[in-house]
């Protein structure tokens, strides 16, 4: 009887090791799951040195290119290019009609609405330069503004103001309250003149 006693207590405690065992076993794998868990502040998907080509027909109609590119999904899908986008956009004879370039960009693609800060530069074809810190474009509407400070550099005048509106090719475009109209006689450096 002391024998069985004893055996019982021997297989007791090896079941009470094996629970404890798988117990602890368990909480590492719940530690590995959770540490998976992806929340709104990381990217899914990062890819970096990409060179984008969008066409429609078999034409190229834009390419982009950015270091870096990281998704987001949660409440809204983003992309961010935190070390920003140099794009091109093309007409259907595969001319160069404006071209955008910023140090941030993100995309916001549900709403299709993209967000062009910091440094932010966009040529139209007939060599028209706008300067700002925020370009929003509207991808649905074909449109492109601000309501930040800009800089609009003609062939023969520097216009600066307090936002913009124009198509999304910047060939028609609208400075909102108007601060100057200056004669360009000569080649200025525009990196030097800030809105």
């Amino acid at each position: 009887m002391k024998a069985k006693n004893q055996l019982v207590k021997y297989i007791k405690s090896i079941v009470l090791i094996i629970i404890g065992a798988m117990l602890f076993s368990c909480e590492n794998d719940l530690a590995v799951v959770k540490s998976l868990i992806v929340d709104d502040n990381t990217p899914i998907e990062s890819s970096y040195d990409v060179d984008i080509e969008y066409t429609d027909s078999g034409k190229v109609i834009m390419k982009m290119q950015s270091p870096e590119i990281h998704r987001y999904i949660g409440d809204e899908e983003y992309l961010e290019m935190p070390l920003g986008i140099q794009m091109v956009f093309y007409d259907t004879s595969g001319r160069v009609k404006s071209t955008l370039n910023s140090d941030y960009a993100i995309n916001y693609v549900k709403k299709k609405i993209m967000e062009a800060r910091n440094h932010v530069v966009a040529t139209n074809a007939q060599g028209q330069q706008l300067y700002t810190e925020l370009l929003i474009w509207d991808q649905e509407k074909h449109k492109i503004y601000t309501d930040k400070k800009v800089k609009v550099v003609t062939d023969d005048k520097i216009l600066f103001g307090d936002g913009l509106i124009a198509d999304e090719s910047f060939e028609n475009w609208e400075i909102n309250n108007p601060t100057g109209d200056i004669i360009i006689d000569e080649e200025i450096d525009n990196d030097t003149i800030t809105p």
